[in-house]
């Protein structure tokens, strides 16, 4: 079975820069459609799907305002009238001081990270039950070097997205939706450690196996596969993307 994405559509959140950006060329690269949800410029991203002969549709917004995920859905459907791929990459990494932390950063990180990409996917499956023959979830996670701190509200929050994973995975495999996750380690391309990476690059090139950081490149097979028919059997799983990191 090959991986071809032709006639799917996908929506991906979190696309306008990083990781949401790369996934979503990489999908459209594939044959699929694209929508994309984001709170910045994504004209760059809309640019390069273009070339490759697929269709772009953006919607600018925060999933964190009220009625956004209705919205969202709203205007997916209106643009290509189905949905069969979510990508849930929008998130936000922050440093703060564990005992400092305040209730409202708490929430701030929780909101993006956690309830967004679970409400959006709620209004997904049910979408994907409408249209009777299943569909794919893909959630983005990221991995802290080991012993690090100030990173309390990311680090929880991704626990929680691959909890969400495995949940949704289970009660919805009956309905042919498979959900998994994708687990990234240092990659030069997203979020991670923003900043930082000067900082972090002696020890952390010691601790990955293979020997240097991710390029955007070197998820766009797992995204692609997990995206396609191919990965029908594969639900409820955190792969890694880590060069061997988490070994």
């Amino acid at each position: 079975m090959d991986m071809n994405l032709y006639g799917k559509v996908a929506l991906v959140s979190g696309c306008s820069q990083g990781l949401g950006y790369h996934a979503a060329l990489a999908l459209a690269k594939q044959g699929a459609d694209i929508f994309g949800v984001s709170i910045g410029d994504d004209s760059s991203l809309k640019k390069a799907i273009e070339a490759t002969g697929r269709n772009y549709h953006s919607f600018t917004i925060s999933l964190t305002t009220p009625g956004a995920i209705h919205q969202v859905m709203k205007e997916a459907l209106a643009a290509y009238g189905h949905i069969d791929i979510l990508l849930n990459y929008a998130a936000i990494l922050k440093k703060e001081e564990t005992l400092e932390l305040t209730k409202l950063e708490w929430n701030s990180a929780y909101d993006i990270n956690v309830s967004a990409a679970f409400f959006l996917s709620l209004e997904v499956i049910r979408q994907y039950q409408k249209q009777g023959h299943g569909g794919k979830i893909i959630n983005a996670t990221g991995i802290l070097p080991r012993h690090t701190s100030a990173y309390c509200a990311y680090a929880i929050s991704n626990g929680a997205i691959e909890a969400m994973t495995r949940y949704l995975a289970m009660e919805f495999g009956k309905d042919q939706i498979q959900v998994n996750a994708i687990q990234y380690g240092f990659m030069s391309c997203g979020s991670t450690l923003q900043g930082e990476k000067e900082e972090w690059d002696t020890s952390l090139l010691t601790a990955i196996p293979i020997g240097r950081w991710g390029m955007d490149q070197d998820s766009d097979g797992l995204v692609t596969l997990l995206a396609s028919d191919a990965s029908n059997y594969i639900t409820g799983v955190c792969i890694p993307v880590d060069g061997g990191y988490s070994i």
